[in-house]
């Protein structure tokens, strides 16, 4: 049965209200650990610390979950299914399409180092005055 999307809602402040704690998001199972999930949150985990006391659990189911996403750790970029990134995958093509210039693929520190010597270079007074 679902419970309508405001009354979860007031539910869920007066909850809060009281001190109790709050959960909200897409409920999945498995989770990446093998257990259940709440949006990003392992029940196992969560529940681990209510160990030996007594609870009053409330589940105001609200509507369904939509599909599982997964966000790229490096470029944030969301997919549907636990894959490479196409975003990375198609900028590490390109990258090792790119001919290497002169300072372009060094270390960042390298390049700096380099400039500050042509700079200092250009400015140190020449030794024919």
């Amino acid at each position: 049965m679902l419970v309508d999307f405001s009354n979860a809602r007031e539910l869920a402040q007066i909850a809060s209200e009281i001190g109790a704690d709050v959960l909200t998001g897409d409920l999945r199972y498995p989770s990446e650990t093998g257990g259940w999930q709440l949006g990003d949150l392992d029940l196992s985990e969560y529940l681990d610390r209510y160990r030996n006391q007594r609870m009053v659990i409330i589940i105001a189911p609200h509507g369904t979950a939509g599909p599982r996403t997964y966000t790229c750790g490096i470029c944030g970029f969301v997919t549907n299914a636990p894959s490479e990134c196409p975003r990375c995958e198609l900028a590490s093509e390109q990258d090792s399409l790119m001919p290497r210039v002169d300072g372009v693929g060094q270390d960042i520190l390298d390049q700096v180092r380099a400039a500050l010597d042509r700079t200092n270079d250009e400015n140190s007074p020449s030794e024919s005055q």
